[in-house]
């Protein structure tokens, strides 16, 4: 390798870690607290296991890492997970440069990073994240595998790894087992189909073996993650069958629209300057490969995405890389058919204007039109993450007041995981579910039992029915709010 070519590389990773730093920057001055589910995760990651009641375990090995290395402050526990979406659009362009067109991996990587999908969920720790960044992995060993594979030991090594990578993906979100349809529909336009089938098995095997202490897991404890997937998939269908034929093309629609907005306008604007200048060069050989891989690796998942949403609810994100597959060949098409540099640069700045606002459009206009924090600040993404911190901080004398050891409970995933996290210094609350059923990781493994001694509750309002026939003496103790967030402090007792 030349000397200019590892300046090169050297600076273009500077760039990815300083584009990081914006935008931990950015959500620090955003001033949000974690997401329900982050707090979630957080405190996963303090527990680890092989699994946990709805998600594998990449996520908090990945929050527990992360926290190990920068603390467990917000930006600690987001760090890592926002730094997968960064590593991801740099394994875009770094996979450009090993095929000898570093221009095309600069534009793929770049058109991520432009995006809504990665310009928000990229702020915050989800397991999208890890998925992304395995998803990319995987296909950039596979790509190797098909334009120029390596004879002997190494190809068999090739593909070990690239079942390593698929493993990992397995482990941050099942959704990575729809690389098995891609896998096959390359394979069933193989040159060499024999061969290729032993790797795709070899790879296969790999993958699922690393998911099987998961898999082992999920047995001792009586499936919870896949009756948790069956729960939001396929039951979620089977209580929606009444639904009307037109509600569900209403769903299908959103989730069509919504995976057009994740893209942006970077994506929109630089694939109508491709398509305008296409020509018969687009027909080459390789552009003909790369359009394969944007079939194969995006559109089952997009279609596994658009039949749920038709037969109940299908999220958005849930498409996540597939949208990256469309921004790694698009990176191509655009330099393979001559769009300017002006014109894709002027692109992409439009995609990370538009994230940019997105995701600061509430901190500006509070900025330009000063008042209190709003309740209904519909400009603000992150509104329903506010506040948590300043309750709590309200509350701390009325709990502190209270015998160090009584057990805090907490009616609701949300207020118990945030009082867990802001309180990380405490002995965790425990969960009350007022309906009796299991509906989250803590119904089912830190739910209240009856309990002799008095208790500390956070709720929303008043005590539930339930939980106040269990405890019929109740002290109201305190009351806070800000922004969004309304939180009551009772003392739970039998008698007095």
């Amino acid at each position: 390798m030349s000397a200019h070519l590892k300046r090169s590389l050297w600076w273009a990773w500077l760039f990815w870690l300083a584009w990081w730093a914006v935008r931990v920057l950015v959500m620090q001055a955003s001033g949000a607290g974690l997401h329900v589910d982050e707090a979630q995760y957080w405190w996963w990651s303090t527990e680890l296991a092989w699994g946990y009641y709805s998600k594998p375990p990449m996520i908090a090995a990945l929050i527990h890492l992360s926290t190990t290395l920068f603390g467990d402050g917000v930006v600690g526990v987001r760090a890592l997970g926002m730094g997968c979406w960064i590593m991801a659009s740099a394994l875009i362009w770094r996979w450009g440069v090993a095929q000898g067109a570093a221009r095309a991996g600069w534009v793929g990587g770049l058109l991520l990073a432009a995006t809504p999908l990665s310009g928000i969920l990229g702020l915050v720790v989800t397991t999208d994240g890890p998925l992304v960044l395995f998803w990319v992995l995987t296909m950039w060993g596979t790509w190797t595998l098909w334009q120029s594979p390596p004879q002997g030991l190494r190809y068999w090594r090739l593909w070990f790894l690239v079942g390593v990578a698929f493993g990992l993906a397995l482990l941050s979100k099942y959704t990575a087992l729809i690389i098995g349809a891609s896998w096959l529909l390359l394979w069933a336009g193989a040159a060499q189909r024999t061969r290729w089938f032993v790797g795709l098995c070899l790879a296969s095997a790999v993958g699922l073996l690393m998911l099987l202490p998961n898999v082992w897991w999920n047995a001792l404890n009586a499936w919870p993650t896949l009756q948790h997937t069956l729960d939001i998939t396929v039951r979620a269908g089977e209580d929606e069958a009444v639904g009307s034929g037109v509600a569900r093309l209403e769903s299908a629609a959103e989730f069509g629209l919504g995976q057009l907005f994740l893209l942006g306008p970077a994506v929109w604007a630089v694939w109508v300057l491709a398509w305008r200048r296409r020509t018969a060069a687009i027909r080459g050989a390789l552009d003909q490969a790369v359009s394969r891989w944007i079939v194969a690796f995006a559109v089952p998942l997009l279609g596994v995405g658009l039949l749920q949403a038709l037969r109940a609810e299908a999220q958005v994100n849930w498409a996540a890389p597939a949208l990256v597959s469309v921004c790694w060949g698009l990176g191509w098409w655009a330099t393979r058919v001559g769009v300017s540099r002006r014109a894709l640069v002027s692109s992409i700045a439009l995609g990370v204007a538009l994230s940019l606002v997105l995701a600061m459009g509430g901190d500006l206009r509070r900025w330009f039109r000063a008042g209190p924090l709003s309740e209904t600040n519909q400009w603000d993404v992150w509104a329903r993450m506010k506040g948590w911190h300043e309750a709590l901080a309200q509350l701390k004398p009325a709990r502190d007041a209270q015998t160090p050891n009584l057990p805090v409970v907490a009616s609701g995933r949300t207020i118990l995981t945030e009082v867990a996290y802001e309180w990380r210094d405490r002995e965790k609350p425990w969960a009350w579910n007022e309906a009796g059923l299991v509906e989250n990781h803590f119904d089912w493994w830190r739910h209240l039992d009856a309990q002799q001694h008095p208790v500390v509750l956070f709720v929303g309002g008043e005590v539930p029915p339930r939980l106040a026939a269990l405890y019929p003496q109740a002290q109201h103790l305190a009351s806070a709010h800000s922004g969004r967030v309304r939180l009551q402090l009772w003392r739970l007792q039998r008698s007095p």
